[in-house]
């Protein structure tokens, strides 16, 4: 039987990492969070790493691969949508660091 991450270790000033992912993931414009360049956004909590997330002072970075078809004003609409009552006090920047590959007719 593993440990279940107690909910405390997910919370980095004030931000449920975990529910703030999820929220994000949930956007049909987003295809999934990415961590690399150009923002590098990762957050490390203990014995793990939430990718696509950064938190630091007032400024909640989400760092995401843009579904193909999907505008990036369609994506900004759905995460500022999604997320706010997750992040209190913080703005949030996205972060377009990939698009997904167009879909090929077969």
């Amino acid at each position: 039987m593993s440990a279940q991450p107690m909910a405390d270790e997910s919370i980095v000033d004030g931000v449920d990492v975990d529910r703030l992912a999820a929220a994000a993931e949930d956007c049909p414009a987003v295809d999934a969070l990415v961590d690399g360049p150009p923002a590098g956004a990762a957050t490390y909590l203990p014995r793990r790493r939430v990718t696509g997330i950064r938190i630091e002072d007032d400024v909640v970075t989400i760092q995401v691969r843009l579904r193909w078809g999907s505008t990036v004003g369609q994506l900004a609409q759905q995460v500022w949508s999604a997320v706010p009552p997750l992040v209190g006090r913080h703005r949030v920047d996205i972060v377009v660091a990939d698009i997904t590959e167009p879909a090929t007719r077969g």
